[in-house]
């Protein structure tokens, strides 16, 4: 059963969004899910956080990553992209086919990539999925605060899959985002060069809303898989 499709009873059901990380960035999306009631799947790397946290969100539930892969309709890494290239993808990669996958990663400096953006390595780890760049541009801080405050703020999204990209608009906007379609995976690397020039600018108070971005300022490479 796709996202949205009919359950039983004529009701659409909602998508279970998997989230594998919970430090600070994956901690900061689940609640931002969980604020909308939406079934949430965690998985961490020791398990402790993932178990922590799904006892506080409603509608969460914590997991092994590959049950998380297998069962999540939508799956979010909010790991760094070192986690991900060296353990979670192969731990996930026969369970994603077909899925729209979020990579919030940053490189910082990865010497993984090439020429490339994290994203598309991380669809070259992935191939059967349809990784979607987001929110790499968003730190925990601020998406935490987006419902809290009330904050218009606008997040680019890349991807070649029009039917991810929508399944990812769908949980994103409802959590006080929105959308910009940046066009397909390429795109990404342009994306996650932003994120590089709003790290910059978060060290210089007032040059970010003096150059008048509608866009989260970035704290670097907070998600983390790592966290027990």
């Amino acid at each position: 059963m796709r996202p949205g499709e009919p359950a039983a009873g004529g009701r659409a059901r909602a998508p279970v969004v998997g989230v594998v990380g919970c430090g600070r960035m994956g901690t900061a999306l689940a609640e931002a899910l969980a604020a909308q009631r939406r079934p949430v799947l965690l998985a961490s790397r020791g398990g402790r956080s993932a178990s922590g946290l799904a006892k506080r969100l409603p509608d969460a539930r914590a997991a092994t990553l590959e049950r998380v892969a297998r069962e999540a309709d939508i799956v979010a890494l909010a790991s760094p992209l070192d986690a991900v290239h060296a353990e979670i993808a192969p731990r996930i990669r026969a369970h994603v086919a077909g899925k729209p996958i979020i990579d919030m990663s940053n490189p910082c400096g990865h010497d993984l990539l090439g020429h490339g953006s994290a994203a598309e390595l991380v669809a070259r780890l992935l191939p059967g999925g349809a990784v979607v760049k987001a929110l790499n541009c968003v730190s925990a801080r601020q998406l935490a605060g987006v419902a809290r405050d009330g904050l218009s703020l606008t997040v680019p999204i890349a991807g070649d899959d029009p039917r991810a990209k929508q399944a990812v608009r769908s949980i994103i906007e409802p959590a006080g985002l929105d959308v910009a379609d940046a066009g397909g995976l390429p795109a990404s690397r342009w994306i996650e060069a932003l994120a590089r020039l709003l790290m910059r600018l978060e060290k210089q108070p007032g040059l970010g809303d003096a150059v008048g971005f509608r866009l989260l300022r970035l704290t670097a490479c907070e998600s983390t898989w790592t966290t027990p």
